[in-house]
């Protein structure tokens, strides 16, 4: 499984694993996929709390300017990335599709509610996503990159949603949630579902979301 250089010297490198002081640590080995979903409701301040640190601005740059500050590295200071969320079991928070504005750190209701010939048409074979409590779609706008670096642009992209997806993990299970990322949506139904433009915005990265 892992790449190894036996005829080659070595270093040990030492690490104490049982150090609970720092909670970062803590929650890098904490870390975890979380498949086991019952439909648990997510609330509505476990989520404003996630959307926030891990996806939302959390400060903005001194300067003129006063550029906005994402949790996540991004490419030209500038985020590639939009957050869409679609609620199944909210425990204060309607059914729906929404999108995510860091600006405001307000949810844009884009459908309410979702019809069940949606659901069927976007999973395909993982059946642990359908009792899922949210399914989160995150996408990337090419221009945002591209205008700036040209196509070699391309994999910050893709860079820039790991950045993200890995802040929701290690800030699931502090917030009492549990989250999976998903590989196998069917990505054309996707598109239609979010109603975005794939010569402008594609779809990027999938998880899903629920109460522990």
């Amino acid at each position: 499984m892992f790449k190894r250089y036996s005829r080659l010297q070595s270093v040990s490198l030492p690490i104490n694993l049982s150090d609970k002081k720092d909670q970062l640590k803590s929650l890098l080995v904490a870390r975890r996929s979380y498949r086991n979903y019952s439909g648990k409701t997510v609330s509505l301040q476990q989520l404003s709390h996630l959307l926030f640190y891990s996806a939302g601005i959390v400060r903005y740059e001194d300067g003129k300017s006063k550029e906005p500050h994402m949790p996540y590295p991004c490419a030209n200071k500038t985020s590639a990335l939009e957050v869409y969320l679609w609620v199944r079991h909210g425990k204060d928070i309607p059914k729906g599709l929404y999108h995510y504005n860091p600006e405001t750190h307000e949810l844009d209701v884009l459908l309410r509610p979702v019809l069940p010939q949606d659901m069927t048409k976007i999973w395909l074979r993982q059946r642990w996503v359908r009792k899922a409590a949210i399914l989160v779609f995150i996408t990337a706008v090419y221009h945002r990159v591209t205008d700036v670096y040209g196509p070699e642009g391309f994999p910050f992209l893709f860079l820039e949603a790991g950045h993200l997806a890995q802040n929701i993990y290690l800030l699931c299970p502090s917030l009492g949630l549990g989250c999976c990322s998903v590989g196998n949506f069917k990505r054309d139904t996707v598109i239609k579902f979010l109603d975005i433009d794939p010569n402008d915005e594609y779809p990027v990265y999938y998880l899903t979301i629920e109460s522990l």
